[in-house]
């Protein structure tokens, strides 16, 4: 999963461009790229979601971080719900395929599951490359993964050389952010993930 933040990519521009980048592959729904659009207004959320599912390619699985709603209206595959949220869910879930939710903690796995969640993130595992956060680890990932009946992906400090000691707890998938955003390849840092998820 990849998580397209349009904050950490600092402008409208370099955004666009990660975005546009994912047309020169066919990823075979083996991608999934949550869009991720925080301290915008309403309008600017809508107009960059829109612009967002308008650019990427029908070959990768698309999920909105938020806004469950707007997901189901501009046909995202689904919508991604913050640890915040959790406590109120949307009342349009049931209309969209996927429900993704974040957690820190595995004491808020039951209330994902409640919610009727399709797939968990978990962060951070390890410590954030751009931000300060206190790392998980690998023995509560692993723990997580043994006590949920939900599909878990690992983010937080993924990188390629730490892709196979979260495949070893047993993890869905992984999900990264800042590596490839700030990479001048995005898609060549992607295939490193798969070359190291498929090996």
């Amino acid at each position: 999963m990849l998580i397209c933040d349009y904050e950490f990519c600092g402008s409208t521009e370099r955004w666009l461009k990660i975005l546009e980048a994912l047309n020169s592959r066919n990823w075979k729904n083996n991608l999934v790229v949550q869009v991720r659009i925080k301290n915008q207004t309403d309008k600017e959320y809508r107009q960059y979601a829109e612009l967002a599912k308008s650019i990427l390619p029908s070959t990768v699985r698309t999920l909105l971080n938020g806004d469950a709603r707007l997901a189901s209206e501009l046909g995202y595959d689904g919508v991604h719900l913050p640890q915040c949220r959790l406590d109120s869910p949307p009342t349009v879930i049931e209309e969209l395929g996927w429900l993704s939710v974040a957690i820190h903690q595995t004491t808020e796995i039951s209330a994902a599951e409640a919610l009727g969640a399709h797939s968990i993130v978990v962060a951070p595992v390890f410590r954030p490359l751009w931000k300060d956060a206190l790392p998980l680890g690998l023995n509560q990932l692993r723990t997580t993964v043994e006590r949920s009946s939900v599909p878990i992906y690992a983010l937080g400090g993924i990188e390629v050389s730490n892709v196979k000691a979260c495949l070893e707890q047993q993890v869905h998938g992984i999900a990264v952010l800042s590596s490839v955003l700030k990479a001048r390849d995005p898609v060549q840092v992607l295939d490193r993930y798969f070359v190291n998820i498929e090996s």
